[in-house]
């Protein structure tokens, strides 16, 4: 498999979880802090289903959380008129374990969680099927993690739940997206990925059909939403890698497509093969990436996974649409 190729505010949090794609810091002080944030690293929450939460846990000497698990405690504050006076009515608690960035999971087995450095680890925390019970506004989340020779660390951070998706999420039917294909009239190779290089795309195998003609033939379809050249957080790259991986491990057993986020990154131009999946901010929403969706052969949404995802979960949900 190839090298490598998400909010602002995660990306302005989680300076060196953004590292994905670029050269490390330099190292932290050798006397440093251990004061631990935390930043909700999920896109779309939702109250009326249960869903993945992450949370990503940067150090303000630059290191990371990483490793082993830490615990979610979740606090309904209420709606934006009630932030004057917040409520605080308890909500889910939940485990959450570390998920790293694609070719950067430590070698072997690892205690944790412990403070890392991004060239030792990078990546979040994330907690599987958590309920919101149908209350829609802020909550608050506290992370305690028993650290390796530190000891107990907390972080809290307040987040917004919508009432339901804003995103196309399981069970809708699949927006029937004419994304582009090489040779298409008027359209550049890094309209289609921007990592195009010299008249050539990295990876012609998500480059060979469309998001309708696929539902049309009634085929199942991995499709990753990314921008590897121009990803905020830098985890474009890396997760684009492992659906390239995917298509070639499982060839013949669904569609795998790559859609490009922009078609001119410089004049701020949007794919509207995107801009549809994932947010338009001409229309006042709120741009993220990277997506990945299962499209089942009925032509609805199967699972969707925001930011980074367990290769061992989508390759099962992949075996059961196939």
């Amino acid at each position: 498999m190839k090298p490598g190729r998400r909010t602002r505010i995660l990306l302005a949090a989680l300076g060196v979880l953004a590292a994905g794609c670029s050269d490390p810091p330099p190292e932290p002080d050798p006397t440093p802090s251990a004061e631990l944030a935390a930043v909700v690293a999920s896109y779309d929450l939702a109250a009326d289903r249960p869903q993945r939460v992450m949370v990503g846990l940067p150090v303000a000497d630059g290191r990371t959380l990483s490793f082993g698990t830490v615990d979610l405690a979740f606090t309904y504050t209420g709606t934006e008129q009630d932030q004057a006076s917040p409520l605080r009515e308890p909500g889910p608690r939940a485990e959450a374990a570390f998920l790293a960035v694609p070719g950067t999971e430590p070698a072997g087995p690892q205690a944790g969680p412990a403070l890392t450095t991004a060239s030792q680890a990078r990546g979040v925390y994330a907690a599987r099927d958590v309920d919101f019970a149908g209350r829609a506004g802020f909550w608050e989340v506290l992370v305690t993690a028993e650290v390796h020779d530190v000891g107990t660390l907390t972080a809290t951070t307040t987040f917004v739940v919508g009432a339901s998706p804003q995103r196309p999420a399981p069970g809708d039917r699949a927006l029937r997206t004419k994304n582009h294909l090489p040779g298409a009239p008027d359209i550049d190779l890094t309209s289609i990925d921007s990592a195009a290089l010299e008249g050539a795309l990295p990876d012609p195998h998500l480059h060979t059909t469309t998001i309708a003609a696929a539902i049309a033939a009634k085929r199942p379809a991995l499709v990753i939403f990314s921008t590897p050249v121009w990803c905020v957080s830098k985890f474009c790259g890396p997760v684009t890698d492992v659906v390239a991986g995917l298509a070639l491990a499982h060839e013949g057993e669904a569609e795998f497509i790559h859609v490009e986020i922009w078609k001119d990154f410089q004049g701020r131009v949007l794919n509207r093969a995107a801009a549809d999946w994932v947010g338009d901010p001409t229309q006042g929403e709120e741009l993220t990436e990277p997506w990945l969706f299962l499209i089942g052969a009925n032509g609805r949404i199967l699972e969707r996974w925001d930011n980074l995802f367990d290769l061992d979960e989508v390759e099962a949900a992949l075996r059961d649409a196939a």
